[in-house]
């Protein structure tokens, strides 16, 4: 999940239809209950306006006059209401002129209870009750039973649950525009943090400025102070080092004077001369190593392509007795977040080793390969020797009869590696000479 505010959002979200799909199961059956104890309750009431309508017959018996039924629907055939009262038998002694069909076989409750109940293949609510009538000086025992068909009962029940769907999800649908409205408030100082920071990297702004709630003033303190402290010691080590660079300049140039003294002769100067070479050889590869920048999430990126235009135009110039022509195939807007310094080292020493062994032509392309840069340097030269990756070893080169320190190569692989980059020494199909590709995190 790569947003925390889609993370945020999708957990409140099923927090939330949890909620109304309990909310609606807790409602609905408090409303079905509500509804059986209210049809129970109405059925109860039936059956007292029964019992106070009924008679003893000339015989002692119980007896109803249809006239004086409590509910008119007693009266209609098939109104969906019917009543009956049994004697201690279990036979119907009376039946309301609504009952149509067979009567259920009742097993009647104790005398004073009621029994409530709902008959599945029927889909009927059926009470009960006991009672005991006298005749005479002899109680007899009487169940009365009311029917009801639950159509209505279900059409009641049908309609809350319409009704209650859509007001939750109503109501859901708002607390959702609700809490989306929230996050994108309570998340507004992080998206505010993340365009200072791409301020910081671009170079807009040195620091974070704004002002944040007191859980991110931490953070944002730290990564000042991060900021602060990366660009100081950059700027101390470079200093530090151009310092040594200066401090080596004086011995390295006495020593050289001592080997030039004529007096020195033979295997000595020439075991003298090797070691100093060696000595300037490690002293420039070291403090080269030593001043590259690297790889830094912070840096503001630089313009690739004024910098390779310089740099062709400065070796134009160091090689004009070769008459080199450099092609570049650079983009305009292309930007590398890369140390300035870093990338002139990088295609400095790139094209410098290129125009070193091109015959007429050196070419550079740079652009964009997926997520990563990609410069590629070629030339129209012999190409590289078997086994190219040793030249990427310090002090290592492809001919000894040219001039050089066996530097150049291997200084950049040192940088490509500081960006967590990597190099690759090929044959160029275009020009049939070396061809050498760098690629570094375009981010």
């Amino acid at each position: 999940m790569v947003s925390l505010q889609t993370r945020l959002l999708l957990a409140a979200t099923a927090v939330l239809l949890l909620f109304t799909v309990l909310c609606a199961a807790g409602l609905e059956s408090a409303f079905q209950q509500a509804a059986l104890r209210a049809e129970e309750d109405r059925l109860r009431g039936i059956v007292y306006g029964l019992l106070g309508a009924a008679e003893a017959d000339a015989a002692g018996a119980l007896e109803l006059n249809d006239g004086d039924l409590p509910e008119q629907r007693l009266m209609r055939h098939e109104s969906g209401l019917e009543a009956a009262i049994y004697d201690q038998a279990g036979k119907p002694v009376w039946r309301s002129p609504s009952q149509s069909g067979a009567l259920p076989v009742v097993i009647g409750p104790e005398v004073g209870k009621w029994k409530f109940e709902r008959l599945g293949e029927a889909g009927r609510f059926a009470l009960t009750f006991g009672l005991r009538w006298l005749v005479g000086d002899k109680p007899t025992r009487y169940t009365v039973l009311v029917l009801e068909d639950s159509a209505a009962y279900e059409e009641q029940l049908a309609t809350f649950r319409r009704t209650l769907r859509l007001w939750l999800a109503a109501a859901a649908a708002g607390l959702l525009v609700a809490l989306v409205l929230v996050l994108r408030w309570g998340l507004g100082p992080i998206r505010r943090l993340v365009r200072e920071l791409r301020g910081v990297e671009t170079g807009t702004q040195g620091q974070i400025d704004a002002p944040y709630p007191r859980e991110l003033t931490p953070l944002t303190g730290a990564l000042n102070a991060m900021i602060r402290s990366e660009r100081s010691q950059l700027q101390r080590y470079r200093n530090a080092l151009g310092d040594l660079a200066h401090s080596l300049k004086t011995p390295l140039a006495v020593l050289r004077g001592l080997v030039s003294d004529p007096q020195l002769s033979g295997e000595p100067r020439r075991q003298l001369d090797e070691q100093v070479a060696r000595m300037q050889q490690i002293a420039d590869h070291q403090l080269s190593r030593a001043a590259t920048a690297g790889r830094r999430a912070l840096s503001q990126p630089v313009a690739v392509q004024p910098i390779a235009e310089k740099l062709a135009m400065a070796m134009k110039k160091v090689y004009a007795d070769k008459h080199l022509h450099f092609d570049l195939a650079v983009a305009p807007r292309l930007q590398a977040r890369v140390d300035p310094g870093d990338l002139h080292e990088l295609l400095g020493n790139t094209l410098d080793n290129a125009a070193k062994w091109a015959r007429a032509h050196v070419l550079l392309r740079a652009g964009r390969s997926g997520s990563a840069l990609e410069f590629v340097v070629e030339d129209d030269g012999r190409g590289f020797p078997e086994n190219p990756e040793r030249l990427l070893e310090r002090g290592a080169r492809a001919d000894t009869r040219v001039p050089g320190q066996g530097l150049g190569l291997a200084s950049v692989n040192d940088i490509v590696q500081a960006y967590e980059g990597t190099i690759a020494l090929e044959r160029s199909e275009a020009l049939r000479g070396a061809r050498v590709v760098l690629r570094i995190p375009a981010a």
